[in-house]
Formats: structure tokens, sequence, C-alpha cells
């Protein structure tokens, strides 16, 4: 299956996450939806997820354990309706469903995944409010534990707005990437107006737990305005709504000793910071005093998603593409986005390709994306802006290869990550009859440890008895009866045979009975 280039939409949709600005915009739009191409369950009737299609076959030995985690929202240029609800989802190597938490109509919701906060696992995200014209008014990180409540959330302070690219839990505090419009600042020598408007970027440390900020590094401080390689000229540049975004930060990684290596966008550079003394450690990709010389086919452009592992290797994802300043026509990619891993030799100061992973056919990703370096030394690659994500293997063969539904859907990064989840919330059983027929259906939403589900049926809720036990199939089971009765409970069970939850007790209705579909996305 191929999807058509999305580039000018994705261009667009970029100016909006990336800049909060858009031409045109529906804020109560963004969350629309339509069920084409997505998935439905008598037991779970409010969750409709998009449907994903794989088209590698995936070789379940070979991939990483864990999960998929995507946070799936429209490309608000977009007239039509996401395919499904946007907002936090999990899904197995299947693609099937694990946990969907629908997001509100009227946000942008982003870059979930996997942390460590008060010594145990939890989940992070982002939201954010945009108003008619798409200007962001608001980002906030959430944290939610393995219940699935959340335990923690961030807001910006200071005038910065904390924006989707990341979100990093450290013991107590959160490292965050920020944005705040300067305003009184001489554009001239760019080809903008003496008293223009720019988006500074910031690296950012709040306490998570009371909100207060105790540290920012400030780009417009540290990296002139001349490493920028777009330009103010793109747009008058006096207000907020024209703002020149120089430097667009867009990924932070902990580094170590008191380190942090931190991705700017539009100058096409990375930069390692100590944070105790705020200066520049050494820069990677800029097109102004670069600390390494680039070998071959080492040179990435509009990168996102920049990680240091080690002290001498570094993972991205290379967009290739494109300047989104606006002047002329729309720039062309300057090659095919991929996955790419450069070895740094801090002695001789040079950068060379380790490993790169291309997608069959080769896309061009206007924005967004991630490569992430995997336990096993497979590597994930979300193309972004680009609906697709596959996991590689170390050597680069493709050992899966999945597609979101054709449509406006989109994703900031998937990340494949361990988790486990107990639910607050107890599991959902629904009952069908047709004729004589009788089929009970089981979820619950966001359990990781059910193995399988054991139906009781009786006449009142105090006389119920064992009527059948099978094993759990994707998201919802359904569960084929000898015979019905007057009342359902449904029961998780462990892997042991231990009941994890128990059902509100129910009543079948007469309706159609219906078979989970096998295979992909279910």
């Amino acid at each position: 299956m191929t999807i058509k280039s999305r580039l000018p939409l994705a261009i667009l949709a970029c100016l909006v996450c990336i800049s909060g600005v858009a031409a045109t915009a529906d804020a109560a739009a963004v969350g629309a939806y339509t069920t084409k191409d997505t998935l439905s369950f008598v037991s779970a009737p409010t969750l409709h997820p998009p449907k994903f299609t794989i088209d590698v076959t995936p070789g379940k030995s070979k991939l990483a354990p864990g999960y998929f985690m995507i946070a799936n929202f429209k490309d608000l240029t977009s007239s039509s309706p996401m395919n499904g609800q946007g907002g936090p989802l999990i899904l197995d190597h299947e693609m099937r469903p694990v946990w969907v938490d629908p997001a509100p109509t009227n946000v942008y919701t982003l870059n979930l995944t996997t942390q460590r906060f008060g010594g145990k696992p939890a989940l992070s995200w982002w939201e954010g409010v945009l108003n008619a014209q798409g200007v962001i008014q608001s980002g906030e990180d959430f944290v939610a534990n393995q219940q699935y409540k959340t335990v923690a959330t961030l807001k910006g302070a200071d005038g910065w707005t904390l924006t989707f690219h990341e979100f990093l839990i450290s013991g107590n505090n959160a490292w965050v990437t920020a944005n705040k419009f300067v305003s009184g600042v001489d554009l001239t020598a760019f080809g903008g107006p003496a008293n223009g408007t720019i988006i500074d970027s910031a690296v950012q440390e709040y306490n998570l737990k009371s909100g207060a900020l105790e540290y920012t590094w400030d780009a417009e401080q540290h990296i002139p305005l001349t490493e920028s390689v777009t330009t103010a000229a793109a747009k008058n540049a006096t207000s907020p709504a024209d703002a020149w975004d120089a430097y667009h930060i867009n990924s932070i990684d902990l580094a170590g000793g008191d380190e942090f290596l931190v991705s700017m966008r539009n100058t096409w550079g990375a930069y390692l910071v100590n944070a105790s003394t705020n200066q520049i450690v050494w820069t990677l990709g800029t097109q102004h005093n670069d600390s390494f010389t680039l070998g071959p086919k080492a040179a990435f452009e509009w990168q996102h998603d920049v990680q240091l592992h080690g002290t001498n290797e570094v993972s991205m994802f290379d967009d290739a593409c494109c300047d989104l300043s606006g002047v002329g026509p729309l720039a062309q990619p300057s090659g095919p986005s991929r996955g790419l891993v450069l070895n740094l030799n801090t002695t001789a100061h040079t950068a060379t390709v380790e490993a790169q992973y291309l997608h069959s056919p080769t896309l061009d990703t206007a924005t967004q994306g991630n490569t992430q370096l995997l336990s096993n030394g497979n590597v994930l690659v979300g193309w972004g802006s680009s609906p697709y994500l596959t996991e590689y293997s170390k050597s680069g063969k493709a050992l899966l290869d999945a597609i979101f539904p054709e449509g406006p859907d989109i994703s900031y990064r998937v990340y494949d990550e361990s988790w486990t989840g107990t639910p607050s919330y107890p599991p959902s059983g629904a009952g069908r009859t047709q004729g004589s027929k009788t089929t009970i259906y089981a979820s619950w939403n966001g359990a990781t440890q059910v193995a399988k589900w054991e139906v009781l049926g009786g006449p009142s809720s105090k006389r119920l008895s064992k009527a059948a036990t099978v094993n759990k199939g994707g998201f919802e089971t359904a569960i084929a009866l000898a015979h019905g009765y007057q009342l359902y409970q449904v029961d998780a069970l462990d892997s042991k045979g231990h009941v994890l939850g128990r059902s509100k007790t129910f009543k079948a209705v007469k309706g159609k009975i219906t078979k989970p579909p096998t295979g992909h996305g279910y």
C-alpha cells in the first residue's frame, strides 16, 4: 500500500505545529473524526481508534519487546476529518490497540512515551490549545501512572510556552522545550524589519511537583541569528503572527555529566551544552563554525530527535526537507528522509555515517519524525508527517512497516517501550443475542496482563456461575456461549488464572453478532 505525498499539507502543518501560526484554522475541528478506516468495539462503543495496515509482515521473534507509543493528531490545514479519534494510543506488534485515550476535539495531543516518576513507570504526553487562527495559546505536559490516572501536569512560566518537542523527567524535575515571542529585534541584516519579532527557543528545567522554573538556556543568547538557514524576509516579522522562527528547537537529550544535547531544526545544528556554564561544548551540522567535518552522506538538514549514545554515537531523523520560510515556491527536498546514525571522532573532529535507514519506497518527510535505537539492536523510525512507522534490524532489513489510514492523521514521534498497564477502572462487557445464539464481548482498555477471559452467567448477580473461559484475543474478545443467561459478568484473568478485574453485571441485548476481524489492526 502506498500513500501519495502530502508534502504541501505537511509543510503548512509545520507552520501550525512549530511556529504556532496558520493561515486558516478551526480549533474546534482539530479532533473531528470519521469512523472510516477505524475500529469499533461492542464492549467499548465510545472508542474509535484508527486502523493501521501492515505492509511488511512482522517477524515477531525479531522485533524488540514492548509496545508502540503513538499520539496521532490531525494535519490542521486539511479540510478532512481524522480517521478515528486522536490522542495517546498504545499498540501491540500486530498494530492492535492496547490503550486508547481519545483527546478533546479542540487540542493537539503529541509525543506519548514512557518515563519514570516517583520511582515508578509512567506515561507522558503534551496537549496544546490553538485559537481560530492556529496560534498556540497554551501547551501543557501530562504524566499518568500505570493506573492511567494523571499524577502531574506542567505549564510554562515567565512568558514561555511549553512545546511538544520534548519532555524528560529526571527525578522530581522535568526538562522541556519552550518558545517565546521576542519583539523589538533588528532584523534588517536578515531581510526583515528594524522592529521585528522572532520565536525564541529554550531548554528549561522545572520542578515537576511545584511547577517552579529552575533553569533556562535561551537560544537567542547563545546562538547567533546568522546560524539560521531560514530568513526573516519570509514575512513582515513584526508581530507574533508573522514572527521569524529562526531556531526551532525540537529535541533535548540529557547526556550526563551536567550536559545536554539540543537540536535546532532551522540551523541544521545540534549543540552539546554544559548546563553549569551555559557554554556550547561542540556543534554538529551547523553551517558556520561547526566542530566536526562531515564525511560522505553525513550531512543532514531540518533534522529531528537528535540523541547522543555514549560519547561518540549520534542518532537522528534526517528529514532532508524542507525550507518552510514561505519565500518563493515550496522548497524541494535535498534527498530522501532517513533514520541516521553518525560516529563522532572527537579527536579528529570528524563525523561519519555509521548506519542509515531508508523507507521503500523513499519518503520526503517535511516535518517531524524520530529514530529510536532499541535494546535488542533494532532501530525504529517514525516518519513524522509521512504516515508510516518502520522497525529495522540493525543491518537495515525492514521487519515491520505499518501505515496510518489514508487521511489527515499524522504523528510526531513513535516509540517502542516496555509498559505494564493496570487500570483503576473495571473491565467492560457486553452481550448480543441473535436467534438462539449468544455472544459475549470483553475488553479492558489499557490492561496489559490479561491472558484469559472468564464469562459468568446466571439469573441474578448473586447466582452467577462459570459459563466459558477463553484466551484473550485482541483489544476485544468475542466469546460464543452454548446457551444464554439473564445476567452476565466478565472476569479478566492473568496467566496463572488469578482474577485481575471484574466487570459490572450486564444483560445481553438483541443485535447482530459480529466476530472481531482477524489479522492486523484489531
